[in-house]
């Protein structure tokens, strides 16, 4: 029995040593099993990475194929573009050529026996101005009057300075600048038109005991002047007259103006708003700042025209004006100060106008109006306002004719008006050449044209009709 109870239990722990080894074996199936799953999940991964390697390969491929097609592209348009620089560095020069070329036949050339033979054996009777600049003969050349500038003789610097004028004029072509009609270089010489009615000094002051100007020539010499500014400010590179002052400022038989001595224009580099230079004048119409910092800019001829216009409104002497203006406006008074003898100014742009000539002398040149964007449109009102009146068609001495009825390009009085974006009146059939010609830029002031509409100037047109009647 007791044997028999061993084997029972002896085959009770086999049965149980059976049982725990078939849940072992359970428990390591199923870890085979997830093993297993494991295992495809990640040959599945392997799989996706290896196809998303082979498409960045691809892909880096392109990119490089990209990248030398682009820098060969590249390549090719620098050389383009210096294919490109290179003609138009060319078309430059040969365009400057031409212009030279261009330039040099407008001006006759004179003789010294024939500029001793204008000037009278330069007669000292002849001789109509003198200064550091030189000196100014009248004379007859070829039928024509003019006026023959000397220029002074100061060594080795001469011919510079001689060709530096002549260079200057043949840039600067406007019909309220002096016109340079030749040369003379034996005599270092320049001959300019003539203008009869001597300078605006002359007849502020009224020399020769000749009339006063009316008030309403006063305004289109002051809008003469500004537009002849605005023209070589915006020149390329800027043209700064320097030394502007009423003896600078001539007068036609129509009392229409032209800036003189053209030989003291300077030059501003392109590119820059100033330059530096030492002042040739002290006078009351030089800018203080100027005079103090040597910078030459366009302002400077801003201060000079805003005295200009003081001493168009006043007929006061230049020095000491700008106090007696401003006191005057602040005083309410201006009247007091008014010169009457050029007729009944209108008193509200009277007073307009000594308020823009006060802002024109501020001390600081970066308060000062801008001529073309300021200046030029309160001007160009009263201009107009001046044309419509009855008043004006007759303020000209011996019926001459107004110079606002003549054509700025062709110089004759106009029969079909038109105005211009620029504000200006041509004969229709002058710019209508001008536009058509290429050209998109202002014949008087040399800026760019908004547009190239034209109005056709009624008001105008009719004042010269009646003009005409009464002639």
């Amino acid at each position: 029995m007791s044997k028999r109870k061993e084997l029972e239990e002896e085959l009770a722990r086999g049965k149980e040593e059976v049982e725990r080894m078939k849940n072992q074996q359970d428990e390591l199936m199923k870890e085979l099993q997830m093993v297993q799953d494991q295992r495809s999940i990640l040959e599945s991964r392997i799989a996706e990475s290896h196809s998303s390697e082979k498409e960045l390969e691809e892909k880096i491929i392109s990119a490089v194929k990209l990248l030398i097609s682009i820098r060969q592209k590249r390549d090719e348009l620098l050389v383009e573009h210096k294919d490109a620089i290179r003609e138009v560095n060319e078309l430059r020069g040969s365009v400057q050529e031409e212009a030279g070329s261009f330039c040099t036949p407008q001006f006759l050339s004179f003789s010294f026996m024939e500029i001793n033979e204008a000037t009278n054996n330069f007669d000292p009777s002849w001789k109509i101005g003198e200064g550091s600049y030189g000196s100014v003969y009248k004379g007859v050349l070829r039928h024509m009057h003019v006026a023959i500038k000397m220029l002074p003789f100061y060594g080795s610097q001469d011919h510079l300075e001689f060709q530096h004028e002549v260079e200057v004029s043949c840039r600067v072509r406007h019909p309220n600048l002096m016109t340079l009609i030749g040369t003379c270089p034996e005599s270092r010489s320049l001959i300019y038109e003539y203008l009869q009615n001597g300078s605006l000094e002359d007849r502020l002051t009224c020399r020769n005991r000749t009339p006063p100007l009316p008030w309403q020539t006063r305004i289109r010499i002051a809008t003469e002047i500004c537009s002849a500014l605005i023209f070589l400010h915006s020149n390329k590179p800027s043209i700064i007259h320097g030394n502007l002052k009423p003896t600078k400022v001539l007068l036609d038989g129509n009392y229409v103006c032209k800036l003189g001595d053209l030989d003291i224009l300077r030059i501003i580099p392109p590119g820059e708003n100033m330059t530096k230079t030492s002042p040739k004048s002290t006078s009351a119409y030089m800018d203080p700042e100027f005079l103090e910092t040597g910078e030459l800019a366009p302002e400077l001829d801003v201060y000079s025209f805003g005295i200009i216009m003081m001493r168009l409104l006043t007929g006061r002497p230049a020095l000491g004006i700008v106090n007696d203006v401003k006191c005057a406006l602040e005083n309410e008074v201006f009247n007091a100060v008014l010169d009457f003898s050029a007729g009944d100014w209108p008193l509200e742009q009277a007073n307009q106008l000594a308020h823009l000539a006060l802002r024109c002398c501020e001390k600081n040149h970066f308060n000062r109006p801008d001529l073309a964007s300021e200046v030029w449109s309160v001007l160009e009102a009263m201009m107009v306002s001046c044309t419509a009146s009855a008043t004006c068609l007759g303020s000209r001495p011996h019926r001459r004719i107004p110079s606002h009825f003549i054509c700025p390009i062709f110089q004759e009085v106009m029969k079909d008006p038109h105005i211009a974006a620029d504000g200006f009146t041509y004969e229709a059939d002058a710019i209508k050449g001008w536009l058509q010609s290429g050209h998109n830029t202002s014949p008087m002031t040399n800026l760019k044209l908004s547009d190239c509409n034209l109005l056709p100037n009624y008001a105008l047109l009719y004042a010269i009709q009646e003009w005409q009647q009464r002639s």
